[in-house]
C-alpha cells in the first residue's frame, strides 16, 4: 500500500466548488495505489475486447448468411453444385482405364493384373485417389472383359 497522501484546503475547497468531494476518497486512493489503477484498466480492457469481438464476429456471421442468400437468389450456387456433380459422377470411359493401368486393347487379362498389382503395390503408401483410380479401371476393364467374353476374371 502507498503512503497516504496530505491534502492542502485548496484541493479540498476546489473539490467542494465543483461537487465533487464525494469521490475523493476513491481518487486519492487510485493516486496512492497505482495496482488499483491497473487493475481497473485491465479489467475496462477485457470488457472492450470482449464486446468487441462479439460484435465482429456477430458482423462476420451475418456477412456470411447475406452471401449464401446472395448466391442463392443468383443461381450461382446451383450452378456450382451442377458443375461438381456432373464432373464426379461422369463415368471412366474404357480408354481412360487403359491409360491408367499402362495397358494397350490387345492385353490379357493376365497382363492387365499384372499391371494392376504393380501400381496397386507402389501406391499402397502413396495417395488414396491414386489408388482408387487404379481400382475403378480395374473394375471398368474387368466389367468389359466379362461382356466381352474373353475368359475368367479370377
Amino acid at each position: 500500500m502507498g503512503s497516504p497522501l496530505l491534502v492542502s484546503c485548496d484541493v479540498v475547497s476546489a473539490l467542494c466548488k465543483y461537487n465533487i468531494l464525494h469521490t475523493w476518497p476513491l481518487i486519492l486512493y487510485a493516486m496512492t495505489n497505482w495496482s488499483y489503477f491497473f487493475e481497473q484498466a485491465a479489467r475496462v480492457l477485457v470488457q472492450v475486447l470482449v464486446m468487441g469481438s462479439g460484435i465482429v464476429g456477430r458482423a462476420i456471421f451475418k456477412a456470411y448468411q447475406q452471401a449464401l442468400t446472395n448466391a442463392s437468389k443468383s443461381g450461382v450456387a446451383q450452378e456450382t453444385i451442377q458443375n461438381t456433380v456432373r464432373r464426379g459422377i461422369r463415368p471412366m470411359t474404357e480408354q481412360e482405364a487403359r491409360e491408367i493401368l499402362g495397358v494397350t486393347e490387345g492385353s490379357s487379362w493376365q497382363e492387365i493384373m499384372q499391371k494392376y498389382n504393380t501400381l496397386f503395390e507402389r501406391n499402397a503408401s502413396g495417395s488414396f485417389y491414386l489408388q482408387s483410380k487404379i481400382q475403378k479401371a480395374k473394375e471398368y476393364l474387368e466389367a468389359v472383359n466379362v461382356a466381352k467374353g474373353q475368359g475368367s476374371t479370377v
